[in-house]
């Protein structure tokens, strides 16, 4: 009997282990809403992470488009200086090769000589002829493809808006006005 009361007992202290051991390391309640805290804690701090990272994405794109936009500016800028002050609008090859369609039609249509031509003179003043200077007084952007060129021509001065296209030195002409 001895035996087997060393035999029960041992069998209830290992039962009482078990039920100390199963209900002795599970993690308390506070223990539990702390973990949930401090989960919570983390997930914010991870989307205010991700949120801060879209917008410095986002402001570097706007940066880079900003960027990029003075740049075509600046060339289109060039281009216009160029064609005016080395009259490149005189030559019909020029025109052919960096005027739309549409704005080669509209040339088209402005000349009211006999027989076929473009009407160059659309890019000038409206006066004939000069003995003054001329250059370029200033070219400002407008929005939507549109600058503002104003200008000497042989002394007269003159102010267009020209629709300039296309990108990376690679542009057309498809408006004046």
């Amino acid at each position: 009997m001895k035996t087997m009361k060393k035999s029960v007992c041992g069998l209830m202290l290992v039962a009482l282990a078990a039920v100390v051991t199963t209900t002795g390391c599970g993690p308390s309640k506070a223990e539990l809403a702390e973990k949930a805290r401090q989960d919570s804690i983390r997930i914010a701090d991870s989307l205010r992470q991700v949120e801060e990272q879209k917008a410095a994405e986002a402001a570097k794109a706007e940066e880079t488009r900003k960027t990029d936009s003075i740049a075509r500016d600046q060339s289109i800028i060039a281009f216009i200086t160029d064609m005016f002050l080395n009259r490149k609008y005189e030559d019909e090859s020029f025109l052919k090769a960096y005027c739309t369609p549409s704005m080669i039609q509209k040339l088209k249509d402005d000349y009211d000589y006999e027989g076929e031509g473009l009407a160059v003179w659309d890019f000038r003043s409206d006066e004939q002829d000069g003995d003054g200077a001329t250059r370029i007084i200033s070219i400002v952007p407008q929005g939507d493809d549109w600058f503002k060129y104003d200008f000497l021509d042989m002394g007269h001065r003159g102010s267009h808006r020209i629709k300039i296209i296309g990108n990376d030195g690679d542009f057309k002409i498809d408006g004046l006005k």
